[in-house]
């Protein structure tokens, strides 16, 4: 007589253990099917076994209990710690970085416009880089000019 059944099997009436989730399933008096799949397997477990168990059990639930409890609460303050962290780096990280941008001319030394109309050689500083460049503009084609 085997008393090990996988999940989806009849059972006779008796009280059966899975062994995966560590919980206890009862069949009634007429007997039923284990639930769960190929996955679960069960193990039939005497009344007499079950009786010894089952405060054995509740009494290993009872004495690591706190230490869930303490493992949980140093969890929680763990990763608060490290995201605090984390972001602090962030912001190290930001205010030590260089300034440099790709594509953009460093060595250019600062251009110079001169005032149109101003004949004794004033020299003005544009207000902004980025102010539009006056004056027509050329858009290539992107093609080179073929000449005859």
């Amino acid at each position: 007589m085997t008393t090990k059944r996988i999940g989806g099997m009849a059972a006779k009436n008796g009280f059966y253990w899975n062994l995966g989730k560590w919980e206890m399933t009862l069949v009634p008096k007429q007997g039923g099917i284990l639930p769960g799949g190929a996955s679960d397997k069960y193990l039939k477990v005497p009344v007499v076994a079950l009786l010894v168990m089952a405060p054995l059990m509740g009494a290993a639930y009872a004495m690591f209990l706190p230490f869930v409890g303490f493992a949980m609460l140093f969890t929680f303050l763990g990763k608060k710690a490290l995201a605090m962290g984390r972001s602090e780096a962030v912001g190290v990280a930001a205010t030590m970085s260089s300034d440099w941008r790709p594509g953009e001319a460093y060595l250019a030394g600062g251009q110079k416009k001169r005032r149109a109309g101003a004949g004794n050689g004033d020299v003005v500083e544009p207000e902004s880089l980025d102010a539009p460049v006056e004056g027509p503009q050329r858009r290539d084609s992107g093609r080179p000019d073929v000449h005859d």
